[in-house]
């Protein structure tokens, strides 16, 4: 799967329902998600990132990736870099629609985003202290991360990094340990994948779905 041009409201919708109509084609698609994403809605790519967190993808970008395509990158279970660079963005302050009546002494309308952000980001491994100097700068402002700040994020997330740690031999230093974390780690991605497609394949009467649910909600763990 490819994801291409700026992320925009209702994008996350789209996408459920192609979903829903191809989820043989979906399958095999979050294997590896291409992203050539150029920035976007910030509330919209957090949707999106968390419709794509249980699903477990393989996120690779090999261009320079902010904004919003920083956020659904991170979305990966497995987050590649071949080459470029992923820059967190300070979004864009709350604006009320026009027209809005508002008391003259009232506070400032509370933007839920910045703690929205706050929370995902940090659940998806990005250090607490890089999370609060993005918050703390400019609106727009795009902090580039340097190769220790992707690395102490890491490949995969905290919560697929325990799962591993708990279920998978130990990564040492040779290439044998190393394939045999892969084949370890996908064979747990698999139940994990297939318990979220069946939640977002809720009502849909697939034929394919319907003959391998069960094969793969059951995958060895």
């Amino acid at each position: 799967m490819t994801m291409t041009g700026t992320v925009a409201p209702g994008d996350t919708a789209k996408l459920v329902a192609l979903m829903q109509r191809r989820p043989e084609d979906t399958w095999s698609a979050l294997g590896r998600i291409e992203l050539n994403i150029a920035g976007g809605d910030t509330r919209e790519a957090l949707l999106l990132a968390e419709t794509l967190v249980g699903l477990y993808p393989h996120m690779v970008t090999a261009g320079n990736c902010a904004g919003a395509c920083a956020i659904v990158w991170l979305a990966g279970a497995w987050r590649v870099l071949p080459k470029g660079k992923i820059g967190l963005e300070k979004p864009q302050p709350f604006v009320p629609a026009a027209g809005t009546a508002r008391a003259a002494d009232a506070p400032p309308t509370y933007d839920p985003l910045p703690d929205q952000l706050r929370g995902y980001l940090a659940k998806q491994g990005v250090p607490l202290l890089l999370v609060e100097q993005v918050l703390a700068s400019g609106v727009g402002t795009v902090s580039w991360l340097s190769e220790k700040d992707i690395n102490t994020t890491g490949v995969w997330p905290p919560y697929y990094y325990e799962k591993l740690r708990a279920n998978c031999p130990l990564l040492l230093e040779n290439s044998e340990a190393f394939h045999a974390l892969r084949r370890c780690a996908a064979r747990l991605v698999v139940s994990q994948k297939a318990f979220a497609l069946d939640r977002l394949l809720n009502g849909v009467n697939d034929p394919w779905w319907n003959e391998n649910r069960e094969l793969f909600k059951n995958a060895p763990r």
